[in-house]
């Protein structure tokens, strides 16, 4: 997966507040979608988001990459248009 659609899997993870329903939104299975959150987090080098069997949450760190993240997925769109 690429760094845009990263973003974008992960601005749907923090809409939604879950893995799950944020994978289905975009058509990924359940272990895809973990992946790319881990590759994401990997990437940036830090926690995005906690989570456990009954909750997900952002960090504060994944807090501002998600104003972040979205401004950057808005640039493009009107680049792209």
């Amino acid at each position: 997966m690429d760094r845009f659609a990263e973003l974008s899997f992960f601005i749907q993870v923090a809409e939604r507040g879950s893995l799950s329903k944020a994978a289905e939104a975009l058509g990924l299975c359940n272990p895809a979608a973990t992946r790319s959150l881990a590759s994401l987090e990997h990437h940036v080098k830090v926690r995005l988001v906690e989570r456990n069997t009954r909750r997900l949450y952002l960090t504060r760190e994944g807090q501002e990459f998600l104003e972040r993240a979205r401004h950057i997925l808005s640039e493009l769109e009107d680049a792209e248009s």
